[in-house]
């Protein structure tokens, strides 16, 4: 049994280890995706006067549509590491950014988070869209599933005395020693972080899939709804919702959360669409976001995502597993855990290899050997 179990954890891990390793260490970067961002992007981040409270969305509006002669459809609100307003500008591809204290024009930018989007990018489709993000979600689940769980079988000691050995570098030991520890001990240090930035990058990757899962486990018998499908029933007799009157939604809705983003219909069968968030700043504990769909004609709520009256199931993932794959469950600690934990796929795979190596040499030349000396 353990021979089999052996075989599997090999021949998985060297093949689904290659794409861990890139997921991984991606993933890592994006733990301090909100730092790097305002590192790289200063000018275009980080307000002149970030002491000053913010100026109201509409002045911003007001200054983009006259500055570019569209109409703005899309806010990203100063949030997080921005302390400034993104918006995109019909007819204009790319992002443009104001100033959250004086409302100056900052400069544009092509990709919302510059190159912290293409680390995003790859960590998710690695670059190939949904195939990539089928590859990923597949190398996840068996990382989980498999990987894990065998890699725990085959490190659990046979003797008591031999539980020392798992849980700690042998001193002074040769290459091929230390390497087998680094990826014994390792292996078991980061089983928990792995496991359940895994779980949770599955659902990334297979979402309707794992909340049908995660609903059956948590007895929550309400569907998730298909926040594709919901789509305004177009009318002729009445106006469409303005972004001011979006505004003022978020304004009367949700009047104690912070605004994060504003997303106005794209054509005539689309809907408004916005999420404000309980924290300003990185928070540890699970992210409150309500998000809410609009019909772009009467105003009607179309559907509404409330974190904290939602069934149990959908609570779980919305709430829950962001924070937890990216490591802000547990603020400073967790992100920190998590960014190590992010290169072990590939400290795992290395070392794997290696001992896959080592063993395979010494088949070969024990072989040899046995010809030798029967010949």
């Amino acid at each position: 049994m353990r021979k089999l179990i052996l075989q599997l954890h090999l021949w998985i891990g060297l093949t689904a280890g290659a794409i861990l390793s890139i997921v991984g260490i991606t993933g890592s970067v994006y733990v301090f995706q909100p730092e790097l961002t305002a590192l790289l992007y200063p000018e275009l981040y980080q307000s002149t006067a970030p002491d000053v409270k913010v100026i109201d969305a509409r002045t911003i509006v007001a200054k983009a549509e006259a500055q570019f002669g569209g109409e703005v459809s899309t806010i990203l609100f100063p949030l997080r590491e921005l302390e400034n307003y993104i918006v995109k500008v019909e007819g204009k591809n790319e992002f443009v950014f104001y100033d959250g204290a004086t409302g100056a024009y900052l400069g544009e930018m092509a990709k919302r988070r510059g190159v912290l989007e293409d680390v995003l990018e790859i960590h998710r489709q690695l670059t190939i869209g949904e195939v990539g993000s089928t590859i990923t979600g597949i190398s996840s689940l068996l990382l989980a599933v498999v990987l894990l769980s065998s890699g725990f079988y085959l490190w659990l000691p046979h003797k008591k005395k031999q539980l020392k050995e798992g849980l700690r570098l042998k001193p002074n030991a040769s290459f091929k020693r230390r390497n087998y520890d680094v990826h014994k001990v390792f292996g078991f240090y980061f089983i928990i972080p792995l496991l359940l930035v895994s779980i949770t990058g599955v659902y990334f990757a297979f979402s309707e899939q794992v909340q049908v899962v995660v609903d059956y486990v948590t007895s929550t018998n309400e569907p998730t709804p298909d926040v594709t499908k919901i789509k305004s029933t177009y009318r002729t007799d009445l106006p469409e919702v303005t972004i001011g009157q979006a505004l003022d939604m978020m304004d009367t809705m949700y009047p104690g959360y912070h605004k994060r983003n504003l997303i106005m219909p794209k054509d005539s069968a689309d809907r408004v669409y916005f999420s404000v968030v309980n924290a300003a700043e990185i928070d540890a504990g699970p992210e409150y976001r309500p998000q809410v769909y609009v019909d772009q004609y009467t105003g009607k709520v179309l559907f509404a995502y409330e974190p904290h009256t939602a069934p149990a199931g959908h609570r779980l993932t919305r709430n829950w597993f962001v924070p937890i794959h990216f490591g802000e469950i547990g603020g400073w600690f967790t992100r920190i855990v998590w960014f190590v934990s992010g290169l072990m796929p590939a400290i795992l795979w290395i070392s794997g290899i290696i001992i896959w190596r080592n063993r395979t040499s010494k088949k070969k030349k024990n072989g040899q050997a046995y010809n030798a000396v029967n010949r």
